[in-house]
């Protein structure tokens, strides 16, 4: 797996529940406080939620479901993380933006996600988000395209 990514490049650690991940710093534009009511359905729903973003529609991914999650639970102190690349927007939710690392590839690991580009960390490799990959999705999803 080609991962794209450069050894030290910066990465942080979203946590969702118990779960962690890495999503490249490049393709984050803002990390945003987060606030909505207790359930909403999974994002393998096919009528993904959006949130304004001045004139436009970006979609909101619901990190738990990327686990396999087929009820997303909200809380307070949630985050959104608005990700961008080539031109396309979407907001990741997660329960929390822990801290910034750098890259320090791994041999292949096995992940519950999908979506993984590659695997950093010496003493507790976590999955690469794939950003793009991602982006493709969700954008597809909103304008009622197929990805």
């Amino acid at each position: 797996m080609a991962t794209g990514l450069a050894p030290g490049e910066d990465l942080v650690v979203a946590r969702v529940e118990s779960w962690r991940l890495l999503v490249p710093m490049r393709h984050i534009e803002r990390v945003h406080e987060a606030s909505l009511p207790a359930a909403v359905p999974s994002a393998a729903d096919p009528s993904n939620p959006v949130l304004a973003l001045g004139r436009e529609l970006v979609p909101v991914v619901f990190c738990d479901a990327l686990f396999g999650a087929t009820e997303v639970h909200l809380g307070a102190e949630d985050k959104m993380i608005l990700l961008s690349e080539g031109g396309r927007r979407m907001f990741l939710w997660v329960s929390a933006a822990e801290e910034v690392v750098g890259y320090e590839p791994v041999s292949e690991g096995s992940s519950p996600l999908e979506l993984a580009v590659g695997f950093s960390g010496r003493d507790l490799p976590l999955a690469v988000l794939d950003v793009p990959a991602l982006l493709t999705v969700a954008t597809g999803a909103v304008e009622g395209g197929s990805a």
